[in-house]
Parts: structure tokens; C-alpha cells; sequence
């Protein structure tokens, strides 16, 4: 059965909270709004919703939402810069951006959290169209197909496409990479049911030992990269010369604690993804201030920008670019009922969602500009399922309590947390103990933290291992078992048969072949873990990138926060 899949009409609307607007399109493709607007100014809502008039979201079609209202999984500035793209390298052109953390290994399995590197050096055999998880379409690969029983599927590899250095990527020198990855991370090999693969001439032929309802997704670069068996042969699976992929751009330069410098991959094939830009040189800058002024003096052209504080920096002092608003992490609450015998109560983990008031929260930390969540995943993201039951009512708290024979005085412990949820915490503890409950917080070094979490010691935590859109299945992969590496669902100690629900729900979504099917039951899994208030939504706090004017058409993946090189030019 071909698996080239038609396009799911893509929705690109222009996200500029800052009232810079162009025209957008419809599930229908007509033309909503047109013109565009380059003055800045800045709204901000209170409310589970904030109030977005004057802006316009990118998003996808789906069947449940029109999802170009809500969370855009990106940002397009200029719908008419994107359109007037050039399809060539500008030769001579460069750009200086900024990146808050050096990446001391480029090896596509040592540096998985550093998205600005990783998703600009390599790719995999597919890509997700501007990140849309239903519109998935050739790269490396230029057709596919798979049996009627999903256990084979065959990959046919386009013509031309070469390594950054050179060396032809073929059938064969992705088998022979795909041996390094099994080598190098082999839990991506388990984790998508792959049992084997092949090269027969031109195509390459994966088996799986079951179906995989999100292996198309995994072969856009989520675990599959293309990798140089030429380098890793040469130098090995933890050298940085072996950093080699086929994507856009590839390390020319790297001084640790200093930054990188990227030039164009000369042997770039495909259109959609041409680079223009001829070099862009990173500069590791950890420091906000010094991040601020050197986007103000034009030492730098853009950067990711981290707190409220920074983005009005950059706004009262009439930076000379686009200064975009996206959303960061998604921050859900975890109550663990293994360590705190009070959170093995139904009505004790709805009171605790009763008494933390997430909009006075994102009032205090964000200005008002963050989002608070009805459910524990993104906004109409691929795995949300929304609910009215996350609401602030400290008296209906007070009356569940009780109910079971309890009164606010009754529940204290100690929540411990790495210093970048210090805020968030001493937020969530000023509103327990407001309503009367006591929350010690413990701030910890960052992998002393973590300790805590894989090991279970934890009372509280925010946040969880993934919600991206294109992996909503992620987080129960890693939160949910018995023998899971970060631990968070705990049904299992005071619900053992909904826990084992939860249970036959992850089998049905792990063996689904389609992710439609999938989907189901990873939302059936997030409605059980809600309405049993095991975990609570929270918030997504702002990001902002920052671009000068000089460059166009930045497009900014909200999930991976960072922009992507090859749309760029001048």
C-alpha cells in the first residue's frame, strides 16, 4: 500500500503577538485577512486563554479544532517573505545568532536536547512539512511503502543526495549507518519495534517486530537519522569529525565555550529545504544581560531570549527587529502518592488542584503572558484533551477536604526541585499555604534532581519527559510503567485496576498501526490520569525569538525552540 501521504492542508497564519500580521489562510484555503503590520505592541490575557486579538497563530487541520486559533506549532513572520523564499544559496551571506548552551558532543545521540544543532546538521529519510506530525513528505527518501500487516516497509532513496563531505548517501551507506545507531543508541531500536534492515539497491527495507503507529514520524529525524558510515567508520561513534549528516548545514568550525561556525552544505538536493545563507556563526552566550546588549548593539542578529524581563528589555529600548512570542514547556503537576499518604485521596488531589490559582501564578512569574493549560498536554497539541475540572476554588478545596474527614492543616511535606523550578515551586508553595497546607521546598543542583526523580523520592514535580506534537505518545513511554525511567503515575499504589487500565491503554497505543488509532488511546490515557487528578495542568510559560530586520522569512519551530536555518535569507 503507498505510503506517500497527501498533504493534510497545512494552516500558515502569522503568529506576531506583537501586532505584526500578514495574510492567512483557511482550512479551505481562502484568503482570511491580508496586509501586514510592522508596529509593536504587546497584549497579554489572564485568563485559561488569554485574550489573542491582534495576533494570528500558524497550526494544522484537524478534525476536533481549528487549531490556526490556538497553539501554532510555529512562527512564520512574513507569509509573503515565506512565499518569495529563493531556492538558491546567497553566496557571501552570513548571519550571527546566539545559543545559551555549548554542545561539547555533535553526535546526533550525545547532544539529543540541543534541537538548534541537531535539527539543522541532520535529518532522516522523511521530514514533517513546516512540523505538521500529518503532513509528512520525502527527503532523503523520495517514495515508501509498507505491507498490508506494517511489519515491512521499504524506502526508496532519491538520486544525488550526498553527505556534507562529499560521500554519496545511498541505500547502503544508510544500512551501514543504521548499524552505528544500534551501536550508539540502541534503545531507538527497541523503542520502534525495528527487528532489522537492509539495503536492495536502491531501496532500504526496514522490518519490525510489531507495527509501529509512529514509525513515520520516528523517520523524519525524531530517533533516525542519517548518518556518515564513512566519518563514524573513520573516527568512531563519539568523535565530533564523525558529526557528519545530509541536512541543509554542517560544522565547519567549533572552539568549546566560544561557539560554532555552520556553512551550507554544498551537495544540499531538495528545494523545499535549499539553504541561502552561506555561514551562520553561533556565539555561546549564557548570560542574559550580556545576550540583551549584544542583540541591541547588533553584535548579534537573533536569539532564543529567556525571561519576561529580557523580551522588555528589548521592546522599551526599541530594538531593531522582530521580537516574536511563542510558548515554552508545558509545566503539569505531579502528585506522588507513593511519598505523601494524603495524595493517595481522590479528594485530596482535587482539593490541591482547587487551591493553586495558575492564573495569579502566571501573573507573578510571566506577566500574564503565559498560558494556563487545560489539560496536561499543549493546547491542541496531538495529545490534549481538554477539561473543565482545572479551576481555582478554594473553598469547594476546603469542602472536599472535608468530605474525607481532613482539613488543610493536615497535609504537609517537602518538595524538592533543581534551581530552574525554584520560581515555580515558591509560586505553587505561597498558594498552598494560603489555603493552609505546607510545602517545604528544597532547591538542589540540577543532577542531584534528577536523581531524585529516577528514583522516586520525589513529592511534587512540574513538568514531565516530552508533550511535542509529533511525539504525544512520548510521555507515557517514560512516566507511566512499573519499570518506567521517570516514574509519575502512581495509581498503581491506591487505584491498582484503573493503574492497570492505564496499563492495557499504553499496549493498544504502543501496537496501533496508524497514528490515528494510536492517538485514541494515548488520549484515553491522559483522560484517565485527569479526571483521577493524579497530575494537574500548569502552564506555559513564554519564549521569544528575536531576529533583525535585516533577515527574512525566520521561521521559529515552537516545540524545539529554534529556528530553522534553511528558510533564512537576505
Amino acid at each position: 500500500m503507498k505510503k506517500a501521504r497527501a498533504a493534510v492542508c497545512v494552516l500558515l497564519a502569522l503568529f506576531m503577538l506583537l501586532g505584526l500580521a500578514a495574510c492567512a489562510k483557511d482550512q479551505g484555503g481562502s484568503d482570511k485577512d491580508s496586509g501586514q503590520k510592522t508596529d509593536q505592541g504587546g497584549s497579554s490575557g489572564q485568563s485559561d486563554k488569554p485574550d489573542q486579538s491582534g495576533t494570528e497563530r500558524t497550526g494544522t487541520d484537524t478534525s476536533e479544532s481549528d487549531r490556526s486559533k490556538d497553539i501554532p506549532n510555529l512562527i512564520i513572520v512574513s507569509m509573503e517573505e515565506y512565499e518569495a523564499k529563493p531556492k538558491k544559496l546567497q553566496e557571501g551571506t552570513s548571519i550571527d545568532l546566539i545559543t545559551f548552551s555549548d554542545v561539547p558532543s555533535q553526535v546526533p545521540w550525545n547532544c539529543t536536547p540541543e534541537n538548534w544543532l541537531h535539527e539543522n546538521i541532520y535529518e532522516g529519510l522523511l521530514y514533517t512539512y513546516l512540523g505538521n506530525p500529518k503532513d509528512i513528505r520525502g527527503c532523503i527518501a523520495e517514495s515508501w511503502d509498507h505491507s498490508d500487516d506494517y511489519l515491512t516497509w521499504t524506502f526508496k532513496i532519491r538520486d544525488g543526495v550526498k553527505y556534507s563531505d562529499g560521500n554519496e548517501c545511498n541505500a547502503e551507506s544508510i544500512a551501514r549507518g543504521w548499524d552505528f545507531i544500534a551501536e550508539a543508541a540502541p534503545a531507538n531500536i527497541g523503542n520502534y519495534n525495528v527487528k532489522s534492515w537492509e539495503a536492495d539497491g536502491n531501496n532500504f527495507i526496514v522490518h519490525m517486530t510489531a507495527p509501529c503507529p509512529y514509525f513515520e514520524v520516528a523517520m523524519c529525524g525524531n530517533a533516525f537519522y542519517a548518518v556518515s558510515p564513512y566519518a563514524l567508520e573513520q573516527y568512531g561513534i563519539n568523535d565530533n569529525r564523525a558529526a557528519i549528516g545530509t541536512a541543509p548545514y554542517y560544522i565547519a568550525e567549533y572552539t568549546a565555550g566560544v561557539g560554532f561556525v555552520f556553512k551550507a552544505n554544498p551537495y544540499y538536493y531538495l528545494e523545499e529545504k535549499m539553504p541561502c545563507i552561506e555561514t551562520v556563526n553561533y556565539h555561546i552566550i549564557k548570560d542574559n544581560n550580556t545576550l540583551v546588549m549584544a542583540l541591541m548593539n547588533g553584535e548579534a542578529n537573533g536569539a532564543n531570549v529567556r525571561g519576561v524581563e529580557n523580551y522588555y528589555n528589548l521592546m522599551e529600548n526599541n530594538y531593531n527587529g522582530h521580537v516574536v512570542q511563542s510558548y515554552g514547556d508545558v509545566g503539569p503537576l505531579w502528585f506522588n502518592a507513593s511519598k505523601v499518604e494524603e495524595f493517595k485521596i481522590w479528594e485530596v488531589r482535587k482539593a490541591m488542584c482547587r487551591f493553586i490559582n495558575y492564573n495569579a501564578i502566571n501573573d507573578l512569574i510571566y506577566d500574564g503572558l503565559g498560558i494556563v493549560q487545560t489539560s496536561l498536554w499543549a493546547t491542541n497539541s496531538s495529545g490534549w484533551v481538554p477539561t473543565d475540572q482545572f479551576y481555582y476554588d478554594p473553598d469547594e478545596g476546603h469542602e472536599l477536604l472535608a468530605s474525607v474527614g481532613l482539613q488543610a492543616s493536615d497535609i504537609h511535606f517537602d518538595a524538592t526541585t533543581a534551581d530552574s523550578g525554584k520560581s515555580s515551586f515558591e509560586a505553587i508553595q505561597n498558594e498552598l499555604r494560603t489555603a493552609g497546607v505546607t510545602m517545604e521546598v528544597q532547591v538542589i543542583e540540577s543532577e542531584a534532581n534528577f536523581t531524585y526523580l529516577m528514583n522516586g523520592d520525589w513529592t511534587l514535580t512540574v513538568g514531565s519527559v516530552g508533550f511535542r506534537d509529533n511525539t504525544p505518545y512520548l510521555p507515557w513511554t517514560f512516566i507511566l510503567k512499573p519499570d518506567a525511567l521517570i516514574k509519575q503515575c502512581w495509581q498503581d499504589v491506591y487505584d491498582p485496576e484503573l493503574y492497570q487500565k492505564m496499563l492495557d491503554e499504553f499496549e493498544l497505543m504502543t501496537t496501533a498501526t496508524t497514528w490515528d488509532e494510536m492517538l485514541v488511546h494515548c488520549k484515553q490515557i491522559t483522560k484517565y490520569e485527569q479526571d483521577d487528578f493524579g497530575a494537574i495542568g500548569g502552564m506555559q510559560g513564554p519564549a521569544f525569538v528575536a531576529i533583525d530586520y535585516n533577515y527574512k522569512n525566520p521561521i521559529y519551530y515552537n516545540e524545539s525552540h529554534s529556528l530553522q536555518l534553511y528558510y533564512l535569507y537576505v
